[in-house]
């Protein structure tokens, strides 16, 4: 009898763990890179083990742990039984603070542009690059051992230079988001478009288009941006038509170091805003039309606060008609964008031809005014000479007169 009693145990205690979660018998072995996903967030860097592989090689979800921190609650993964194999799932925050108890390691490193892509005038852009790891812990006991330690690597790569371009300016504020495989920070960056040197009031565009010279003040901004990345606006330009390559026709609000004379960079490179200003102006290939619409372009990167400094500073050391040392001016160059934003068409005063209308009319007055004063004013005379003759006449025959008069 207690032999029947005792088997069911056995039976459970030899049952391989994988059955524990449903686990086929198509994971019994040992784990591959393919049981690892990576999704490198824009806050958050969320990594997938597959539990099965982990299992047969012999551990356990407290077994893993981020980057060695195995005594650290934080570090270890969270079970996920909801899905089809089951998964150990861990979140590792992109910030490298020391708020971080399982600090990952991160690296900023100068990259080649690609030769056919927009930063192909730049020298070099800059990309930040997190790796870690989730391993099992150390065999230290013996000479050898039969098991295998895990050990799964990973890294994240974000690129910190960004083009954003034709941004809408209907609305008051627009999102652009991008993502690949890679990861990247481009959806925490937003652009604004405001009437006002607080950046309170979203501009309102009429439907007959801004007011030439209208003062336009522009933000860019970055988001919930982890770490400690600043915004720094390298190249602000306007287009009359959507951001092309092989556009040529632009007018520059600045290029690095050099700002057009109707434009003002009043904040760029010391937080996680960029601000600037300008005047509306109009495409004058927009002569025939009753707006002209302007998309405004930015090519901007995120940067260290020391790399910033280190690539404004060069502006105080170059004259003002040098080239920019972080964002060379070029024919392909594109920059952060919105658009299309309208301003009035081109006025057709008529102040000249009612000038000469009014001088005309005014000269015509004169000449009849001088007609009709020359007639009445010999009128007047005739009638003076003629009231004095017969005045004479008169005092003559009274005997006042010689004469001889007659």
């Amino acid at each position: 009898m207690i032999h029947y009693l005792c088997l069911p145990l056995l039976l459970v205690l030899l049952q391989p763990a994988l059955s524990l979660y449903n686990c086929s018998s198509e994971y019994e072995r040992n784990p591959v890179n393919s049981d690892l996903t990576v999704e490198c967030g824009t806050s958050t860097i969320t990594l997938e083990i597959n539990l099965c592989t982990a299992q047969w090689a012999g551990f356990n979800t407290t077994d893993l742990a981020l980057n060695g921190k195995h005594n650290t609650m934080e570090c270890q993964g969270s079970l996920d039984t909801s899905v089809d194999p089951p998964i150990i799932r861990y979140q590792l925050p992109v910030n490298n603070s020391q708020n971080n108890p399982c600090r990952q390691s991160l690296q900023i490193v100068d990259e080649t542009p690609d030769p056919s892509g927009p930063f192909s005038s730049f020298l070099t852009i800059q990309s930040v690059i997190i790796t870690g790891f989730i391993d099992s812990p150390r065999s230290d006991q013996g000479l050898i051992s039969y098991t295998t330690d895990l050990y799964y690597h990973f890294s994240c790569r974000y690129p910190l230079e960004y083009l954003i371009n034709n941004t809408q300016i209907v609305a008051s504020s627009v999102s652009v988001a991008t993502s690949d495989n890679n990861g990247t920070f481009i959806d925490t960056l937003k652009m604004s478009v405001f009437n006002d040197t607080d950046f309170s009031y979203p501009i309102v565009v009429p439907s007959t288009g801004l007011e030439l010279r209208t003062r336009i003040y522009v933000e860019v901004k970055a988001v919930n941006l982890t770490g400690t990345f600043f915004v720094l606006l390298d190249h602000c330009f306007g287009t009359p038509t959507p951001y092309n390559m092989s556009q040529t026709e632009q007018h520059n609000f600045f290029t690095g170091c050099s700002v057009d004379q109707r434009t003002s960079v009043t904040s760029n490179g010391f937080s996680k805003v960029a601000h600037f200003d300008f005047e509306a102006f109009r495409f004058v290939q927009h002569r025939n039309q009753e707006k002209s619409s302007i998309y405004l372009h930015c090519i901007m990167r995120l940067c260290e606060p020391s790399k910033c400094q280190e690539l404004l500073s060069a502006c105080n050391v170059r004259r003002k008609r040098s080239v920019t040392p972080f964002g060379k001016e070029s024919g392909e160059s594109a920059t952060v964008s919105v658009g299309p934003l309208y301003t009035g068409g081109e006025d057709r005063p008529n102040a000249a031809a009612y000038s000469n209308d009014a001088a005309s009319e005014r000269d015509d007055v004169d000449v009849t005014g001088l007609a009709v004063g020359v007639v009445f004013g010999s009128a007047a005379a005739a009638l003076l000479v003629l009231g004095g003759w017969f005045a004479l006449k008169k005092f003559y025959w009274a005997g006042g007169l010689p004469h001889a008069f007659n």
